[in-house]
């Protein structure tokens, strides 16, 4: 797969995600990803991207201003 923004090859990885949701911070750990090697850019496939929005979901629904998830946790 070549990169949207640089046109780079991308490299299969494992990345943090962060969202910020009106001050609350949540972050995922261990999120399978596509990098590029160019750049630096963070792409999912459509199966993650559905997975961190329920973990998303799941985690406002806390309260927390912080909340750690290890997307493999979560994922199983």
């Amino acid at each position: 797969m070549n990169c949207f923004m640089c046109k780079g090859s991308t490299e299969n990885g494992i990345v943090n995600h962060v969202v910020d949701i009106n001050g609350a911070i949540i972050i995922i750990k261990n999120v399978p990803a596509n990098v590029c090697s160019q750049c630096g850019e963070v792409f999912f496939d459509n199966e993650v991207a559905k997975k961190i929005e329920i973990i998303v979901e799941q985690a406002k629904e806390n309260h927390a201003e912080i909340t750690i998830i290890n997307y493999r946790d979560k994922a199983a």
